[in-house]
């Protein structure tokens, strides 16, 4: 019997879509049907990844960051009510959806509703634990607990880290209390069944090389700030906006791609003395597949991005 799957991933930056990429590779050489759903702003993105393949809208969280990171605490409590919304509305979408596909295995990508107990669910995520800022951080033994109660309406939980503490994300893919759903499934990249690289791990032809990412208003702010910091700086520059669907790119005195493909994205770190991106967690884990050098430039507000940054050793806070 064909596995027929359908995989979706949660529309909060570009991060979540790109690390499915690896796993619905995985399954198609295993003669699997994959099916996507995701919001509509990734899907150029799959088109270009996965152009045969059949795509549904799902519904969207669109989350817009708020411009300052102390008010990231009193924006996760408001916006709390609107994200068990969207958690019943995509569960009774896809559920509408499995009736009609008839689908033998589902996998969320840090999708909270996208279940259904009538189909083998899986779900994707290495914030077992959720980091809050120093202020709030008695409270997150109760974030642990309240991210559980939805991981169990899930048959499996897929985390994309070592197994061995601390891993790439330390305490958040290592929580206090041990399951039999969790599966360790190591660092997943959309750059691992890129080519080989032609180019020489010695040559580096590009001085710096700006990874953007990130959901609004946020992804703005860094660009931003990646060009004025190239600006001033000589050297051979090159910078990738995370914009797969814009056509056209900004005039500037480097090199500038709004999205490249897996491969050509390889070379470019692979040719690269540094990198400079948010400390996103599917970006640590590409730049931690081609051991690659990096300044972490934490999205301000983000406890997640600020403890990874830190866990990594190299990183900057913007002002």
């Amino acid at each position: 019997m064909i596995e027929k799957i359908i995989i979706s991933p949660l529309d909060w930056g570009l991060g979540h879509a790109t690390r499915c990429v690896p796993i619905i590779r995985s399954y198609l050489e295993q003669g699997a049907e994959v099916e996507i759903a995701s919001a509509a702003a990734h899907k150029k993105f799959f088109a270009q990844e996965f152009p045969d393949l059949a795509w549904h809208e799902a519904p969207a969280y669109k989350t817009k960051y708020p411009k300052y990171g102390w008010q990231m605490f009193f924006w996760l409590c408001r916006e709390f009510s609107f994200i068990r919304r969207v958690m019943q509305e995509e569960n009774k979408w896809l559920a509408d959806l499995c009736e009609r596909k008839k689908y033998t295995l589902i996998i969320s990508d840090n999708r909270f509703g996208f279940f259904n107990k009538k189909v083998k669910s899986i779900y994707i995520t290495h914030q077992l634990r959720i980091s809050f800022p120093p202020p709030f951080a008695i409270f997150e033994k109760i974030g642990e607990k309240l991210h559980k109660s939805i991981m169990k309406n899930f048959d499996e939980i897929w985390v994309p880290d070592y197994e061995e503490f601390p891993g790439l994300a330390g305490k958040l893919s290592h929580p206090s209390y041990k399951s039999e759903k969790i599966k360790y499934i190591g660092p997943i990249s959309r750059l691992a069944n890129s080519q080989l690289s032609t180019l020489n791990s010695q040559l580096k032809t590009i001085d710096t090389l700006a990874l953007i990412s990130g959901p609004e208003p946020h992804r703005s702010f860094f660009e931003k700030y990646a060009i004025k910091f190239l600006t001033k700086n000589p050297g051979n520059h090159c910078m990738v906006r995370g914009l797969p669907e814009e056509t056209s790119v900004p005039d500037l005195p480097f090199q500038v791609f709004n999205h490249l493909p897996a491969d050509e994205l390889r070379e470019k770190i692979l040719a690269s003395r540094v990198i400079l991106c948010r400390s996103g967690y599917s970006t640590i884990m590409d730049l931690h597949l081609l051991n690659a050098k990096a300044i972490f430039v934490p999205t301000p507000g983000q406890t997640e991005q600020i403890y990874l940054a830190k866990l990594r050793k190299i990183f900057s806070i913007l002002p």
